[in-house]
């Protein structure tokens, strides 16, 4: 009985050491998925340059500025001009709906609050003037604890060329062509530069980009390293440069 029971000892023994080597490993190698995923985020979100588009540069996006009357700062937008309210970007499969904003209290741009939306600013001119029509939309929301794409999530990706439409609450459409497509530091000084007056008809978008930079301080708990920016021009039908030109 002695010698059995001893050896029955000896296989439960091995078989426990056998299950405990084996959990060991799956728990070993479960800890080095995790550490290697965390690796990888770390590296992801301190890369500023992660995915920045590089289209023009923001010095070209601001020489629009150096022709552009004074006066234009004064009648930028008319009462019965009509409101932006759709834009269109195809090359992305936006189709989003404008909202109408300003200035908030501490005279700061006020920001859409869903991230299917896109601002226009009054501040700015009323598209189809002859200015500069200034847009902004979230690169990213949370909808229930949820993080989900913005509506400009892709804006990155737009290249010179790309079309862009906004249809005006009169029911005609206005169409753009994509100029410059460049990231900006979001604490650079010339970033609010590119909502001045322009001597073109053109939109500026303007939404965050690079890396997200947590600053407990801050009322929304950080900021994105940059700021991605947008500028189209307006593309004329032949029609109407022809009545533009009196032909």
């Amino acid at each position: 009985m002695t010698g059995r029971y001893i050896d029955s000892m000896r296989e439960r023994l091995s078989s426990i050491n056998r299950r405990l080597a084996i959990t060991g490993l799956v728990f070993f190698a479960s800890t080095s998925l995790l550490v290697a995923g965390l690796v990888s985020i770390f590296v992801a979100l301190s890369d500023d340059n992660v995915d920045l588009p590089n289209e023009g540069s923001l010095e070209e996006i601001l020489q629009e500025h150096e022709a552009a009357p004074a006066a234009d700062s004064e009648a930028l937008s008319e009462p019965d001009t009509p409101a932006p309210t759709r834009i269109g970007i195809p090359s992305i499969e936006v189709d989003a709906s404008i909202v109408v904003m300003g200035m908030d209290a501490e005279n700061y741009p006020e920001v859409p609050n869903s991230g299917d939306e896109v601002a226009w600013y009054t501040f700015s001119a009323s598209p189809g003037r002859g200015s500069n029509a200034v847009f902004s939309g979230h690169v990213d929301w949370y909808y229930r604890s949820t993080p989900v794409e913005g509506v400009f999530y892709h804006l990155r990706e737009l290249q010179i060329g790309d079309p862009i439409t906004l249809d005006l609450e009169d029911g005609s459409q206005l169409r753009y062509s994509v100029t410059g497509n460049v990231a900006v530091a979001y604490d650079d000084p010339n970033v609010v530069d590119i909502m001045d007056p322009t001597s073109k008809d053109v939109l500026t978008l303007i939404t965050c980009g690079g890396s997200w930079q947590k600053d407990y301080s801050d009322p929304i708990g950080g900021n994105y390293t940059h700021r991605v920016i947008v500028r189209a021009e307006r593309v004329l039908d032949l029609a109407s440069g022809q009545a533009a030109g009196g032909s």
